[in-house]
């Protein structure tokens, strides 16, 4: 039944939360066409700005409302305890952009690795905005699905998504307010976004500062926001690193290619918003390790399928729906690919530290994430460019693994199935291998589609045990019925 459930909530959280998390990759069409690549370049970093802004702010109160508002809500304070967060981030959401801003106008920021702030004053004011708004939207979204209300969830999911492309496009396309149009678009769609959850979360929601609840929050939470830092530095650097090195246009090329890896990210995240919930249930339960094996076996298998596909299809989609300038990305994709879904299952594998309450070591493990990271891009950027980001990306994480992985084994022993992550190794050096052959000729575009579009089916029905194929094969065959 949890396998059910986990796979229900999967694919319905996982769609939504992916389209109100796409609209940089549903836009890229737009940006890409109507921005030159110098702006598109900028427009990254200044978004990737704000997403560090929120990072910070976070202080990882998102696992711990994960962790505790059920037990908050069992003791008939759940309104309290999240408006405690919510309050806490709007606070720490106004003050850190509000120094931002002063240091702009003062001059401290002219950077070689950010867009000026002198030139761009517009643009970095409504980024600014945009923070409390982010932060406030993400903990009500979190909260209904907490709440399990799929109607609330739905509606603040999809008015985001649908409203800030619409936005985007008119500021963008009909007015030609160019970069300060993305951000006002942006703005506007997740604010509307915002007053519609407020609606719904009107009597489950009390704003008010519970010290108690922020107490024991900060104590949850605290072991985890070096390693949450350090993590999102280890995604987020190499784009510093290339606007500096190599300017806004190369920058341009790899926010594509991030844009487009990051449906594997959000794969990530969807699979996450479905599993932590079940996952944290399961403490202390008897068949506690079945469903850690069996829901990391699933994990595995999806995301071979999705990186798979999406790489076998990527050539043909960007030269649909980009510029030629941005053809190279297909061969950049795999690397960045790949390194996301090692990010998943290092997530995955904080259970065993989780369970034994020794958190500090998932941010010892991102700590050496972040440093690896930062040492091969210091040392290799400069001379490799984007493939120096593309490779950075998969040692660091794939060291967070196996750091992961030890330390998680030894606080709390899961018996994970290893041939899954043999098979996922195996994989990635074939992928790595057709992608090689394919940029220098050695094979046809055709025969290089062909053969990854297969092995995304192949490989994920091997990783899989007899039981979990028969019932893969009972589903399809009847959707399939249905269909015809």
């Amino acid at each position: 039944m949890s396998m059910k459930t986990l796979s229900n909530d999967f694919v319905f959280y996982g769609l939504l939360n992916f389209l109100q998390r796409a609209i940089g990759i549903i836009m890229i069409p737009i940006y890409t066409r109507v921005l030159s690549q110098n702006e598109y370049g900028q427009l990254d970093i200044i978004l990737i700005v704000s997403s560090v802004f929120c990072v910070l702010v976070d202080l990882q109160f998102v696992v711990g409302f994960s962790r505790l508002y059920y037990q908050y809500k069992a003791a008939k304070k759940g309104e309290r305890f999240a408006g405690t967060i919510v309050v806490s981030r709007l606070i720490g959401g106004i003050v850190l952009p509000v120094i931002f801003l002063i240091m702009g106008f003062l001059g401290k920021l002219e950077v070689s690795f950010l867009p000026s702030f002198k030139d761009n004053v517009g643009v970095w004011v409504l980024m600014c905005m945009s923070i409390p708004v982010t932060l406030t939207y993400e903990i009500m979204l979190l909260q209904v699905r907490m709440l399990r209300w799929k109607k609330w969830f739905a509606i603040g999911a999809l008015s985001n998504c649908l409203l800030a492309c619409l936005f985007s496009i008119f500021f963008v396309v009909g007015i030609k307010l160019g970069i300060v149009g993305v951000l006002l678009g942006l703005l506007l769609g997740k604010f509307i976004g915002l007053l519609l959850l407020s609606l719904g979360l009107c009597k489950d929601l009390k704003l008010c500062f519970d010290i108690k609840a922020f107490k024991e929050l900060m104590h949850y939470s605290f072991p985890l926001i070096p390693g949450w830092w350090m993590a999102f530095g280890s995604a987020y650097l190499c784009r510093f690193f290339i606007f500096d090195t190599a300017g806004p246009s190369e920058n341009a090329i790899l926010a594509v290619c991030m844009k487009l890896a990051s449906v594997i990210g959000f794969f990530n995240v969807s699979f996450q918003l479905a599993w932590q919930p079940l996952a944290m249930s399961y403490i202390e339960r008897e068949n506690s390790e079945q469903f850690y094996v069996r829901s990391m076996r699933l994990f595995i298998a999806g995301g071979i399928f999705s990186v798979f596909c999406f790489s076998a299809f990527i050539g043909p989609l960007l030269k649909v729906f980009t510029p030629s300038a941005y053809s190279v990305v297909q061969y950049y994709f795999p690397l960045f690919a790949i390194g996301s879904m090692l990010s998943g299952c290092a997530n995955n594998l904080e259970i065993g530290n989780q369970i034994a309450k020794r958190t500090y070591l998932i941010s010892i493990s991102s700590f050496i994430c972040v440093s690896i990271n930062f040492i091969m891009l210091m040392i290799f950027t400069k001379r490799f460019g984007i493939i120096a980001a593309g490779i950075a990306w998969i040692i660091s994480f794939f060291a967070k693994n196996v750091v992961m992985y030890i330390t998680s084994q030894r606080s709390h022993y899961i018996a994970y199935d290893k041939r899954a992550f043999l098979l996922f190794i195996v994989g990635s050096g074939i992928l790595f291998f057709l992608v090689f052959c394919s940029y220098n000729n050695y094979i046809t575009p055709w025969l290089f589609t062909s053969c990854v579009a297969l092995i995304s089916v192949i490989l994920p029905w091997f990783v899989m045990v007899p039981l979990e194929r028969q019932k893969t094969s009972d589903i399809l065959r009847l959707k399939l019925k249905n269909i015809f």
